[in-house]
């Protein structure tokens, strides 16, 4: 699975809720017996469980290439003429972005799957709406950048575009926004619930423990990069991460089981070392750094951050 890496300050403040859902996916906990309505759990039964996957790998096929506000603020740095009214285009760009057929068509899976949801069915619709809306949009303005229709009617296509491609995206940046937060609740409680299923000492147990701490570290980061009021709060969850990681670096492989902790699994704990550091670096950066270095410093933190995830995923238990 890949994560996204978003490269600029203001777009990590905005989604940094993200990666908290990304490692997941691989991670599917058995089925357990439904807790209380006010838990709000959405793992009781299988189907439950299986709907929740379908909404993390549609989410997943979203972030893969789809960060709507980079997106948009790169749209609107490529095609500053097209503010300045009669001024001939002689290029015209939309970015890396083509459709969202594929995790369209992911989320569409999802909300169709019998099993009710509506914690996440509410916000999934909406970002299926949001995606619908602007695909049609993206697919006219992709085709009129490939053909240069630009140099033929001077831009005028491309102001009539404008307005309703930005709405657009701007909308599907709120609507993936809302989906994730509300994604990351849900998958942080079913891993909760399934952590006191598992045995201590195991892979899996130490993994999943390892993986909760991280998303609560995230967690108190984004908190930090919304107000620098809150940066003391990023030592606890740190402290809380470095314990578990080392708790983790403890297992040994059983010569008798499986291949669970083979090199795979140390290079993950190696992974969440790396982590631990830059996430100091960042806090150092938050209190006395530049803006730029603030950047940098969080860019770096989700670089690393999804190398953990990638070593989490190949690593057994």
């Amino acid at each position: 699975m890949t994560a996204i890496r978003p490269r600029n300050a203001a777009r990590l403040v905005s989604v940094l809720a993200l990666p908290l859902v990304i490692a997941l996916a691989g991670c599917k906990p058995q089925p357990m017996e439904a807790p209380s309505a006010a838990s709000g759990l959405v793992v009781p039964e299988k189907q439950q469980a299986e709907k929740l996957n379908a909404y993390v790998v549609a989410y997943n096929k979203l972030l893969q290439w789809h960060s709507f506000g980079k997106i948009l603020r790169e749209y609107r740095r490529s095609n500053p003429k097209i503010a300045k009214a009669g001024v001939p285009l002689d290029s015209y760009s939309v970015g890396v972005i083509r459709d969202v057929d594929r995790p369209l068509s992911a989320f569409e899976e999802a909300i169709v799957m019998t099993q009710q949801l509506p914690e996440l069915d509410a916000p999934g619709r909406a970002l299926k709406a949001a995606l619908e809306a602007l695909n049609p949009l993206l697919k006219e303005a992709i085709a009129y950048e490939t053909t240069k229709e630009y140099l033929s009617d001077k831009g005028a296509k491309a102001r009539q575009m404008d307005a309703p491609l930005l709405a657009a995206l701007d909308a599907a940046d709120k609507a993936t926004h809302a989906f994730g937060t509300a994604l990351s609740a849900q998958t942080l409680k079913r891993d909760e619930a399934a952590l006191a299923m598992l045995k201590p000492g195991t892979v899996a147990f130490h993994k999943l423990k390892v993986s909760l701490e991280i998303r609560k570290l995230a967690i108190a980061v984004k908190g930090a990069l919304d107000d620098k009021e809150n940066v003391s709060a990023i030592d606890p969850a740190l402290q809380a991460v470095s314990a578990a990681n080392s708790e983790l670096g403890t297992l040994r492989k059983d010569p008798n089981a499986a291949s669970a902790w083979d090199p795979v699994c140390a290079m993950y704990k190696d992974k969440i070392d790396s982590l631990i550091g830059v996430t100091r670096t960042l806090m150092s950066a938050m209190k006395g750094g530049s803006g730029k270095g603030v950047a940098d410093a969080a860019n770096q933190w989700f670089d690393v951050r999804n190398e953990a995830v990638d070593a989490s995923n190949n690593c057994g238990g």
